[in-house]
């Protein structure tokens, strides 16, 4: 259990849900895309920061690919990331772990190296937690020996919060931070809620300067999780590429060359000071009535900028649509 709670405590404070490529692939395109392919003369500098008008890329997938790209995705690295070591665990027979907000995500698919599985979490405790904002500085005056504390004299309580944040060897300093101690470890602690010592020396000759800023009151929670596996991740591929997938018809030579374009090494862009091609705002078109691609556990978008997985010339295609202005606002007339 101490485990599952130091490796949590180690990355909470920085965890960010993982790619969400139906967004983030949109997202990153916008300010990227005036490196990729141009269709007029280069950009001036005024103009660097403008959104294109339209950008548009395909890249070939497969059916494995195409999870990763809508889910919440973890892969196998359980030797370098907590939470795959949590989720092998858990897909193990399940596993209990700690902290003040769930690791993983639950009641939603999740995207692995081999498949998709579903987590379900249940809060079986509490304990009653601070979590103190802290500085590790960098030392501007000398030290005075009452003041300081070397590092293996700290109780053990201290070094094990201080371990789970990477500064047990004093090399991470003049850095503010956030150390999560429960209401009986604080007991056991020289450094929290009052410190009784201002400096910490490492064996290694490191020094720093310890200040405690801040405390919040909040609970560490333990958290029991089971998985399911929904399909492997070939067949959900497959599952989204039968609901989602479309073909382009009746491409006229200009739109094909659109297409050619976008499916090459760079995407195909029209910048915000250029006119919009007419062949590209009826290709548009052909994507309106169009699912954009997502988890087949959650609903759709009705935007026309977004990512959709397109069939062409027998290929199968992750594709990012997105167009801006007046002339994409309608259908053109037919």
């Amino acid at each position: 259990m101490r485990e599952c709670q130091n490796t949590y405590r180690t990355t909470a404070a920085a965890r960010t849900m993982r790619r969400r490529t139906l967004l983030a692939s949109t997202a990153a395109l916008l300010p990227a895309a005036l490196s990729g392919c141009q269709t007029g003369p280069e950009t001036s500098g005024n103009l660097v920061d403008e959104v294109p008008t339209a950008s548009f890329q395909m890249t070939a997938v497969t059916d494995a690919e195409l999870p990763e790209k809508v889910l919440y995705s973890l892969q196998s690295y359980p030797d370098e990331d907590p939470d795959a070591a949590l989720l092998e665990r858990i897909r193990d027979g399940g596993a209990t772990t700690e902290g003040t907000r769930p690791p993983l995500p639950a009641n939603r698919h999740i995207a692995t190296d081999d498949a998709v599985v579903e987590l379900s979490k249940e809060v079986v405790g509490e304990t009653p937690a601070t979590t103190y904002s802290v500085k590790v500085d960098i030392v501007q005056d000398s030290i005075q020996d009452d003041e300081a504390i070397r590092f293996t004299d700290l109780p053990e309580v201290d070094r094990t919060v201080f371990s789970d944040k990477g500064l047990a060897d004093g090399d991470v300093v003049g850095i503010g931070t956030t150390l999560l101690y429960t209401h009986e470890e604080r007991k056991q602690s020289v450094l929290v809620p009052e410190s009784e010592y201002a400096y910490i020396v490492w064996e290694n000759g490191a020094e720093a300067e310890w200040v405690v800023d801040d405390a919040y009151e909040m609970s560490l929670k333990t958290y029991d999780y089971s998985a399911e596996e929904v399909a492997t991740v070939v067949e959900y591929g497959q599952q989204m590429r039968e609901q989602f997938a479309f073909e382009f018809s009746g491409l006229s030579s200009e739109q094909r060359d659109i297409v050619e374009t976008a499916t090459g090494d760079e995407r195909y862009v029209v910048r915000a000071d250029e006119t919009t091609p007419q062949p590209l705002v009826e290709l548009a078109d052909q994507f309106r009535p169009q699912e954009q691609a997502r988890g087949l556990d959650e609903s759709g978008e009705d935007d026309l900028s977004g990512s959709y997985i397109v069939r062409y010339e027998g290929e199968i295609y992750w594709t990012t649509f997105v167009v801006n202005g007046e002339s994409f606002a309608t259908s053109t007339p037919s």
